[in-house]
């Protein structure tokens, strides 16, 4: 089936659906016909929601969390059983609060201490394949490397944990709403579980002492056990599921565009640009949801109280109003206005430890499969959500040595 035949099937802008196979398979095209002639399109989905486009719409939307509150959850169509995603899913001044606690363990600064300990998460796993010329890019290292450095680098906890995890997160962030509540669910208990066990040992200064000694609501109140277990659960689905996305993303463009790969190769000055331009061509999240809290326009549409609102961040990032020739790889560019990691007060606390495993795995991946190309005949499929998110990556490369190997 042609891309013409297939967005016949449906309508975008009034028809359409996150989760579908259309948008799935076509989702170059759909973004850019959004971006061109729907600054607001309107899915039947459920309860039915909006999705707003273009960049500045998308600033207004995620910044205005009065207007367009994040206490309904960021799934247009909450699954049943989910708990709640905190502190996604609350608003100032209890979102703050929660904020203030967490942003110290995560600033530039802090996260720069990991590179050590990531770089060795990095090269342990292309370790595990470097010998063989070959393999599955995304089950052998996109899908691991964040809950590695998650695990170790963090919790400190079992990786024989992450193994059984791996899959449940996947359920939890793109299973299908049958899937998603069980998952979220389990991890839940999993965390919980975790966070009981630190309780009795003696505090280590991170940011799961931060969780467990809690903050105030809006009220004043201490918070809830359930709420401490709730956001250290979405640091975890945050940590393997989103930056994973972003990782198989990037060594995509890197098999697929040989001549970047080499100029990257030759300007190791430029990585951390390309992180940026890499991260904004194939945003990893596609967008998440709010509710309108009141009557109000937004790029000629009429939202009413309880209306749900996505917020299309991806759009954003291709935005041709605010990027010349948006889906060109142009380290270059001015980020500084880039929706990748959300905009507003719910911006992504995790950012600049995502920024630091691309760089890492950016630079060991050139230093070390400096020929990494998709194999020939390579068909790489896509699962669209909330997330973006690559299946598989067949690779090819030539063989070398392991880390520390004599040969």
């Amino acid at each position: 089936m042609t891309t013409e035949q297939r967005s016949a099937m449906r309508d975008h802008f009034s028809d359409f659906d996150l989760d579908s196979t259309e948008f799935n398979d076509d989702y170059d095209e759909v973004l850019a016909e959004l971006l061109e002639k729907c600054p607001v399109a309107h899915s039947k989905v459920g309860r039915g929601y909006y999705v707003v486009n273009r960049q500045e719409d998308v600033r207004r939307v995620a910044q205005d969390w009065r207007t367009f509150t994040s206490v309904d959850g960021m799934f247009p169509n909450r699954p049943d059983g989910m708990p709640p995603v905190l502190p996604e899913e609350i608003d100032p001044p209890y979102h703050t609060n929660w904020r203030g606690a967490l942003n110290k363990h995560f600033t530039v600064r802090k996260v720069a201490e990991w590179e050590d300990s990531v770089r060795k998460q990095v090269d342990a796993l292309i370790d595990n394949f470097i010998e063989t010329g070959e393999c599955d890019f995304v089950k052998e290292f996109a899908a691991l490397l964040p809950g590695r450095v998650f695990f170790v680098t963090l919790l400190q906890a079992p990786l024989e944990d992450l193994d059984r995890l791996v899959d449940v997160v996947d359920d939890a962030i793109m299973g299908s709403p049958e899937e998603q509540g069980p998952a979220w669910a389990a991890l839940h208990t999993y965390i919980e579980g975790y966070l009981e066990e630190r309780q009795q040992q003696p505090p280590r200064g991170d940011f799961i002492d931060s969780i467990l000694e809690g903050v105030d609501t809006e009220t004043g109140e201490p918070c809830s056990w359930d709420d401490k277990v709730n956001v250290a659960t979405l640091f975890l689905s945050g940590a393997v599921g989103t930056t994973a996305s972003a990782i198989g993303s990037m060594v995509l463009h890197l098999a697929s565009h040989p001549e970047d790969r080499d100029w990257l190769a030759a300007n190791p000055d430029e990585h951390e640009r390309a992180v940026e331009e890499l991260l904004r061509l194939n945003s990893p999240v596609t967008g998440t949801s709010r509710t309108a809290t009141k009557t109000i326009e937004v790029a000629g549409t009429q939202f009413q109280p309880g209306d749900r609102v996505v917020v299309n961040f991806a759009a954003a990032c291709r935005d041709p109003e605010v990027y010349d020739e948006p889906l060109e790889f142009r380290p270059d560019r001015d980020q500084t206005r880039s929706a990748v990691f959300g905009l507003g007060p719910h911006r992504c606390v995790g950012s600049h430890a995502a920024r630091l495993e691309l760089k890492t795995s950016l630079e060991q991946i050139l230093r070390r499969l400096p020929d990494i190309a998709l194999k020939a005949d390579a068909t790489v499929t896509y699962s669209t959500g909330l997330l973006r998110i690559i299946n598989e990556l067949p690779v090819t490369f030539t063989p070398g040595a392991k880390v520390g190997d004599p040969r």
